[in-house]
């Protein structure tokens, strides 16, 4: 008979957190799946598997805070307020790992990290209220008789973690014109739906849903950032060299006409010299997103190398191509005044158009691009 109501109890039990079942075991299989493919080499994807702990952590807290909630006895009495105590201090917790995290994708410096405390001001400022929530009950309560109620400045937990996601806002928009599109999806994705589902638990009481939402998000910002795709360049988002030359292959080997486009950043190196590594990889990212603006409806844009790019095209007249340097140049002088840096970007671009009737290889039709490009280098420099 014991039996059976353990039974029962757990079933119940499953029923009511299912949600947070489900979803610590889904952060648990990334775990596993980023163990299997070495992702935890990377020092972004060792900062994100500290913000799946702490979404699992803060999961699991849930689920025993609310067991000891209206119970009688003093063991479930204590056992309740601690375990309420440990999420109320925990909850700025994955807001500093995260502001951790996006920080290292804009700037990728573990320096800077180490500068900022790695952002926990906001969870030592959390530390202080529930020292004081010790003596007078302004975060939360649990009553003689076992049942927990949210204190008057329970808010200010909520306030904190606003803080942090107000400034990770404001972090990508003074540096929009060098960080990847995605990272911008993610923190957007990371302040709408948790102050969404936030909201709802606020006004919902008994409502799980807060941290499972966190869950869902820490998913989908794994499948944009942390999983390595060799469709992709990991730097500026545009289409790898493995990609690109499986797409001239298969252009080649249908006989469709197209043509390509190869560009160089001129005198980069010097942008990497005189402005560090940093700067470098921004100019990278700026230049890929002018291309990607103006090349926007031919075949595909790629990073080709190191500061090489190749657009492979329609078939292109030469006036055509002259307004496609004018657009760039335009647009690239926007990306940079918005950029707000005294960093110039010049680029030499060479066009070759495949003629299927004389048998073109790849080698040759790259070649030949390549060395347009280096022609128009040179005009520039003597201009």
């Amino acid at each position: 008979m014991d039996i059976i109501e353990d039974g029962d109890i757990m079933i119940e039990l499953f029923l009511e957190f299912d949600i947070s079942v489900f979803s610590v075991l889904m952060l648990f299989l990334i775990l596993v799946t980023m163990g299997h493919r070495k992702d935890t080499m990377s020092y972004s994807s060792r900062l994100f598997r500290r913000l799946i702990f702490v979404n699992i952590f803060m999961l699991i807290l849930e689920i025993v805070s609310w067991q000891f909630d209206m119970k009688p006895g003093r063991f479930n009495w204590y056992a309740n307020y601690i375990s309420n105590m440990l999420f109320a201090w925990s909850a700025p917790m994955i807001s500093c790992v995260w502001a951790s995290y996006i920080d290292y994708r804009i700037f990728g410096s573990a320096e800077r990290l180490r500068s900022r405390w790695f952002y926990i001001q906001p969870l030592l400022l959390n530390t202080v209220l529930i020292i004081i929530n010790l003596i007078v009950p302004i975060i939360f309560s649990v009553s003689t008789t076992n049942v927990y109620a949210r204190g008057p400045f329970m808010w200010l937990i909520v306030l904190i973690n606003s803080i942090v996601l107000a400034y990770l806002c404001f972090l990508a928009y003074k540096n929009k014109a060098t960080i990847q599109k995605e990272v911008v999806f993610v923190i957007l994705l990371f302040v709408f739906l948790p102050a969404i589902t936030a909201g709802l638990q606020v006004m919902i009481y008994g409502v799980f849903i807060l941290w499972p939402m966190m869950a869902v998000t820490l998913v989908v910002t794994y499948i944009f950032l942390e999983t390595t795709s060799t469709s992709n360049d990991y730097l500026t988002g545009l289409f790898s060299r493995v990609r690109v030359d499986e797409y001239i292959d298969y252009l080649l080997s249908t006989n469709q006409q197209f043509g390509v486009i190869m560009f160089d950043l001129n005198d980069f190196k010097k942008i990497n010299d005189t402005y560090g590594h940093h700067q470098g990889d921004a100019a990278l990212i700026v230049f890929s997103k002018a291309l990607s603006k103006v090349f926007a409806n031919e075949k595909m844009v790629a990073r080709y190398a190191g500061d090489e790019f190749l657009v492979v095209s329609n078939n292109i007249e030469e006036t055509q191509l002259k307004k496609y340097r004018e657009q760039l140049e335009e647009v690239l002088d926007h990306e940079l005044r918005t950029w707000k840096e005294s960093v110039e970007i010049a680029f030499s671009m060479g066009y070759h158009d495949c003629d299927m009737t004389e048998n073109p290889s790849y080698k040759i039709l790259l070649n030949e691009a390549d060395k347009k490009m280096y022609i128009d280098k040179r005009k520039m420099k003597i201009d």
